[in-house]
């Protein structure tokens, strides 16, 4: 009876999968599961302890004595009230005439609140300097958040003592910054861009640790069973073709199938800790990474984070490891024996390493026609595209076409892998006139 070129693949599939997910291999996937949920629910609430400590932390300081030795005609403490009261909510500004040391000994037992500035000009501008009277409570970081916070006082200072409007002061100094938007598009935060810069290249160190560690399994899953009686008897029921692409797919599905279990136990602890964050630690708890994805999702013709988008940067992430786990197939294809297998891995090994740099770093050159060729060429695009998609560097149009380019490479590498698989299994160790032999025998029976 003729057999199709792929016929029995799903009784492979289904034999290799119920192997691949034995007892060991869902005590790590569940336990990993548990560590995900647990640092997701972290990540909210340590933001939220962070935000509680920094929005109620205010300066024990309650007098600041100070010894202005700068020269300026002006020393703006109202612009401090003004601009640092909630921080500072105690202090007050005395000036005073007595020198450093007499404040120190003076001021030590009956202010132990207080804190002495001395404000000194040097060659190379002014030096601030916080200075604890003897028996103070205060301690060397406040005082050091005191200096910190003075020197944005001092430079106030400066521009009303330099006698010249400060508007026209303010206008000479400003600085100069460049930016290219295309039409009809807003200009983004700079959380925005780091969001959309690092992201792509989180997903591309993802999918990098993906094809490192499952592209061995894969290759032994392939090879491990190419001498065995088991072989004979799965040969029955299915052509190479479909024996190849039936082991590789059950791989590539338990892999996906496990690193989604990791993803949405983060992802559920994440929000999990969200909610438990602002209703149990702090009410007015801020996210920031979730502020950043809403700010990005509503940029004006941007596709960043909408719904499309996530649904087909997801399907990329599973087609581009099809890709490597197929292309980590091939490979191993050409092993003749076990022993062989990591030899030949190397070269797997050698393009996917290839495929990472040239993803990670050519598109910080930032070259239109360098970045479309990435997105074409298999080995890159597999790392690119996820990042690309989801952040909306691409639109979702665009993103389909590079997606179809990327299924008409994985589907010729499906074939060619078939193809080795089955010239390794039926000529390996033969003369040439054996293997023709050989081949008429098994297009006969074909």
């Amino acid at each position: 009876m003729n057999k199709g070129m792929f016929s029995g693949w799903r009784e492979v599939f289904s034999f290799t999968f119920r192997q691949a997910t034995g007892k060991k291999f869902r005590q790590l996937s569940i336990g990993l599961a548990v560590l995900m949920l647990v640092i997701g629910l972290a990540i909210p609430t340590i933001m939220a302890y962070v935000q509680q400590k920094e929005d109620g932390k205010q300066s024990p300081i309650e007098q600041v004595y100070v010894v202005d030795e700068s020269g300026l005609e002006i020393l703006y403490l109202e612009g401090f009230v003004q601009q640092y009261g909630e921080a500072f909510p105690k202090v007050t500004f005395a000036e005073t005439e007595q020198s450093v040391e007499q404040l120190a000994v003076e001021k030590g037992e009956q202010e132990p609140h207080a804190v002495i500035l001395e404000i000194s000009r040097t060659g190379e501008g002014y030096l601030l300097r916080a200075v604890l009277p003897y028996g103070s409570e205060i301690t060397e970081g406040d005082a050091e958040d005191l200096c910190e916070a003075f020197a944005d006082t001092m430079e106030q200072s400066k521009l009303l003592s330099s006698g010249i409007p400060v508007e026209q002061l303010v206008l000479a100094m400003s600085g100069v910054s460049t930016t290219q938007l295309d039409a009809g598009e807003e200009e983004r935060s700079i959380g925005e861009e780091l969001v959309s810069m690092l992201l792509p290249m989180i997903l591309v160190f993802f999918m990098y640790f993906m094809t490192l560690m499952y592209g061995m399994s894969v290759g032994n899953t392939v090879s491990v069973e190419k001498s065995s009686k088991l072989m004979e008897m799965m040969l029955t029921l299915t052509r190479p073709y479909g024996l190849i692409f039936g082991k590789v797919l059950a791989m590539t599905v338990t892999a996906i199938g496990q690193i989604l279990l990791w993803i949405l136990s983060l992802t559920g602890g994440f929000f999990l800790g969200h909610f438990l964050a602002k209703e149990l630690i702090y009410a007015d708890y801020r996210n920031v990474i979730l502020e950043v994805f809403i700010l990005l999702q509503g940029q004006m013709g941007s596709t960043a984070f909408t719904p499309g988008a996530m649904v087909l940067a997801a399907l990329t992430i599973c087609l581009s490891f099809l890709f490597y786990c197929m292309l980590a197939g091939l490979i191993a294809s050409f092993a003749s024996k076990a022993e062989e297998l990591g030899q030949v891995m190397s070269y797997y090994q050698l393009a996917m390493i290839a495929g990472f740099f040239g993803a990670y770093l050519l598109p910080l050159q930032e070259n239109a026609w360098l970045n479309t060729i990435l997105r074409i060429v298999p080995i890159t695009s597999a790392y690119l595209l996820p990042g690309d998609i989801l952040v909306g560097n691409i639109s979702v149009m665009e993103g389909l076409l590079y997606v179809l380019i990327l299924i008409v490479f994985t589907g010729a590498l499906v074939v060619c892998t078939g193809r080795v698989y089955r010239n390794q299994l039926f000529y390996r160790g033969k003369s040439l006139k054996e293997k023709l032999q050989c081949r008429r025998k098994v297009s006969a029976g074909h």
